[in-house]
């Protein structure tokens, strides 16, 4: 499993550290690191899936502060692993994931805030230089050591855990698995509940529903409603626009009219 350890944790290596090198890109997100995984591994469908099912969850998960949630790229990489290489069931490594991803956020923060004030010191000593290759030099060697340490529950994940996994889920018996399949079939739709109570607005409610009567009752899928929404929304914004130029130029009027009826009043005053 060493080779299989290793290839996930450059998986989670490039999902985690090109997030972080190019701006917060949101390759971190369980759908891209999803991908990413199965694309290292031979099944990118798998891997999308597990990834948009994940995403789902983690959706709302955000790390603000010193504020704890989840790291979704360690659950995706490792329920990618489970269903790609160890052939087990994508409900049962959906489910699998999610106490994993709780997990590996705290281990990501203690390795974030640790290595991050252990660099601080050769970080203020390159910008001292006033050395611009120097100041480079400290950036990317930092952003590699802190990344591949962050990388290292994924490596360890799948190295001492796949074994005792893969042994544990040969002995349960059948109900038991179809149970973790339900559940984790189950996880997305608990992480959208989790989600629209955060995002919740009445002026949004009308939106919500007419969604749902689109998929229920007309039977539109998914490329159908997003299609509905994006003509929509079109509509929506050249009314705004339109009501928009409605207001200025009625306060256009209004200011030439208050200017004409101040000259009209000075020149009164002028005669008077």
């Amino acid at each position: 499993m060493l080779g299989t350890a290793l290839l996930a944790m450059l998986a989670a290596f490039i999902s985690i550290g090109s997030n972080y090198m190019f701006g917060q890109c949101m390759t971190e997100r369980p759908i891209v690191a999803g991908m990413i995984a199965g694309l290292l591994f031979g099944d990118v469908t798998t891997g999308v899936v597990i990834g948009a099912a994940l995403e789902a969850i983690f959706m709302g998960a955000v790390n603000v502060g010193g504020a704890v949630t989840a790291e979704p790229v360690t659950a995706t990489t490792l329920a990618v692993v489970f269903a790609v290489v160890m052939h087990m069931d994508q409900g049962v490594a959906i489910a699998l994931a999610v106490p994993i991803g709780l997990l590996a956020g705290l281990l990501y923060e203690f390795i974030h805030l640790s290595l991050s004030s252990l660099g601080a010191p050769f970080i203020d000593r390159a910008a001292a230089s006033g050395k611009e290759s120097r100041i480079k030099r400290v950036h990317f060697l930092e952003w590699l050591i802190k990344y591949s340490v962050c990388c290292i529950p994924t490596f360890l994940g799948v190295l001492l855990g796949a074994e005792p996994v893969s042994q544990m889920i040969n002995q349960v018996p059948a109900t038991i698995i179809a149970g973790f399949s339900a559940s984790g079939n189950l996880l997305p739709a608990i992480g959208m509940a989790m989600l629209f109570k955060m995002l919740w607005n009445k002026k949004l409610n009308i939106f919500f529903l007419l969604g749902f009567i689109l998929v229920s009752y007309l039977g539109l899928d998914m490329v159908g409603t997003a299609a509905f929404g994006i003509v929509l929304i079109v509509a929506i914004a050249l009314k705004d626009i339109e009501q928009l130029n409605i207001q200025n130029k009625l306060k256009k009027e209004a200011v030439l009219s208050e200017g004409a009826d101040e000259s009209v009043a000075e020149e009164e005053a002028f005669f008077a």
